[in-house]
């Protein structure tokens, strides 16, 4: 494997002090002991990663929890690797680190681009990927590029190993196929592959540091007479979890990029989502806006705009 140039400065450790309880803390340097310590206290032990989602869900109940289990002193999640196929990211790389590594940029730019998106500078340097992906928002910046990728995931319990394709992943609102004695290890990634395209969107209430109302991440391969082959629409905040739309993708196949019905791919992509209401937006503007960017995510990559290989 061809390791990233970059090695992080490892994250200061969060105290056991932090937490004003009668709380167990752990921070094992090595995988094995963190799964023997998820093995033991199952769903009771809550990981701390970068801590950006997990303390603001516990903001009010940090003295009801009985066990915290720190990932940020295990070196094997932090580094950045590919080999001829395949990238792999460890589960406790940050935002921040996915900004700035020439491997993410060139082989999984969906990914880059979204990373880039990811709150404050603050954030994204505390803020990991592996978290994004554990907490399973469907709002989750990162996760729509996850699918549109075609990621798969590692986990690992003190019983063994398995990989789970992001499409397989996420079950609902924060629900993941995820076990109570299991942590997220690795982030598998195919390399863009020649002749593939990309885009990337996303849309909230402002410009910058806001949770997404509706993201976009599209990525097709296009033969050299502008044929689509392959078709992957990946939409987040429209639907449970982030979803990819099987019947736009079905659409957009075997037609020449540069003929494709634009409206009619936005009418697909519109009726396709399954929005909610909410604080940041209502179904019909999701629906709108889903239509909105597929138009101008083909518009986009068929005048060669688009991030492509």
């Amino acid at each position: 494997m061809k390791e990233s140039s970059k090695n992080a400065a490892p994250r200061p450790e969060i105290s056991g002090s932090d937490f004003e309880s009668e709380a167990e803390y752990y921070a094992p340097d090595n995988i094995d002991r963190a799964l023997e310590i998820k093995s033991e206290y199952g769903k009771e032990a809550v990981v701390i990663a970068g801590g950006t989602d997990i303390l603001v869900e516990h903001f009010e109940r940090l003295h009801r929890v009985d066990c915290w289990l720190d990932l940020n002193q295990i070196s094997y999640l932090n580094r950045i690797a590919c080999d001829d196929d395949l990238i792999k990211a460890g589960s406790m790389v940050t935002h921040q680190e996915l900004l700035e590594s020439p491997i993410i940029a060139d082989q999984a730019p969906l990914l880059s681009q979204s990373a880039r998106e990811v709150g404050s500078r603050q954030i994204r340097s505390r803020g990991t990927l592996g978290g994004n992906i554990a907490t399973a928002s469907p709002a989750g910046d990162t996760l729509a590029p996850l699918l549109a990728h075609k990621a798969s995931f590692v986990v690992m319990s003190a019983e063994g190993r398995r990989e789970i394709p992001a499409d397989e992943f996420f079950l609902g609102p924060k629900e993941s196929a995820l076990e109570e004695d299991e942590l997220l290890v690795d982030i598998l990634i195919p390399r863009a592959a020649e002749g593939e395209r990309f885009y990337w969107e996303k849309v909230g209430k402002r410009q910058a540091m806001i949770i997404s109302s509706v993201t976009i991440a599209l990525a097709i391969n296009v033969e050299e007479d502008g044929t689509v082959t392959d078709a992957r629409p990946c939409y987040g905040a429209v639907a449970p979890r982030p979803m990819m739309l099987k019947k736009l993708a079905q659409y957009l196949q075997d037609k020449r990029l540069p003929e494709i019905d634009g409206e009619k791919a936005g009418e697909i992509a519109a009726e396709a989502v399954d929005p909610i209401d909410d604080i940041r937006g209502t179904e019909e503007f999701r629906r709108k806006v889903s239509g909105d960017l597929t138009i101008r995510a083909l518009k986009t990559l068929s005048s060669g705009k688009g991030d492509d290989r």
